[in-house]
């Protein structure tokens, strides 16, 4: 199960499964813009737009960036990216409300809330403050966007997109819940109250 994240193009060619926050031409954006990437890709996946050139998607990359500015210590507020978000997608007639898990009290625990959220139809923004795998070495203090799931070996992994690439991770990777791996997920879920 993969849910359809914006393909970027850029003169017919493929260049990001999601948005790259390389892309941006300021420099702190360049290394502190990964919440305002994570923005853009749910805001072209909410606005059912599947497929952008670079220079469409660039613009709405620069206005998530100019809500979700990141301050010294970046943009790692889970509550605060969800509830502005939702507020810029009303601004569109969109009603989403955002579903947060703070803390996953288990593999297990981290896995369902992911799973229903794809089988429903809703991509899920991580944010991963530390993380002691190798294979998220580069990922700590960062944003990513889960797309799916697949079974390899009847095993769960996770499909997500980290700076413009489609990546796949074991769960038992990903959702590794021992006390010095830190992260929080949300969904933005459609609120029928609106």
């Amino acid at each position: 199960m993969e849910l359809n994240i914006p393909i970027i193009y850029d003169q017919d060619k493929v260049v990001g499964y999601g948005g790259n926050q390389d892309w941006f031409d300021d420099i702190w954006a360049q290394r502190a813009g990964c919440a305002s990437v994570l923005g853009s890709d749910l805001y072209g996946y909410y606005h059912h737009h599947n497929h952008y050139e670079l220079k469409e998607f660039l613009p709405i990359m620069e206005e998530m960036f100019s809500l979700m500015k990141p301050g010294n210590m970046g943009y790692p507020y889970l509550k605060k990216f969800g509830n502005t978000f939702s507020k810029r997608m009303k601004d569109d007639h969109i009603s989403l409300k955002p579903i947060y898990l703070k803390k996953s009290k288990n593999y297990k625990h981290a896995m369902t809330f992911v799973k229903e959220s794809i089988d429903e139809g809703y991509p899920v923004g991580m944010l991963i403050l530390h993380h002691r795998a190798k294979e998220l070495v580069d990922d700590n203090w960062h944003w990513i966007c889960l797309t799916g799931y697949t079974k390899i070996n009847n095993e769960y992994h996770i499909i997500f997109s980290d700076c413009g690439v489609r990546r796949v991770i074991e769960t038992h990777i990903l959702f590794d819940t021992c006390p010095s791996n830190v992260f929080k997920m949300v969904r933005m879920k459609d609120d029928p109250t609106k």
